[in-house]
């Protein structure tokens, strides 16, 4: 009977659940998805884009706006990376 039971607790061991869907909220008290969250304050506080190009703590919560927020710029293929003043030699005068 003793061994029945750890075999059934040692099954029961290896069920994993799932991971819950993570909220924040904002000042106005409006539910967000933590994975929505563009950008956050100092004090962990989310801030949403405003859509005028910036990020405020009371913006409404505008799916577009995230949505264009949470886009990555494709990586160059075959740019050259822009270096300022790179083969820039300086001569001072003694």
């Amino acid at each position: 009977m003793f061994s029945l039971f750890l075999a059934g607790g040692a099954f029961f061991g290896a069920v994993t659940q799932p991971d819950p869907d993570l909220y924040n909220h904002t000042l106005r008290g409006e539910r967000v998805l933590a994975k929505e969250v563009v950008c956050r304050s100092r004090w962990g506080t989310p801030m949403l884009p405003d859509g005028k190009g910036g990020y405020s703590l009371i913006s409404p919560i505008n799916p577009e706006f995230i949505q264009l927020s949470l886009m990555q710029p494709p990586k160059p293929t075959t740019m050259q990376p822009f270096r300022p003043a790179s083969s820039l030699v300086v001569s001072l005068p003694e």
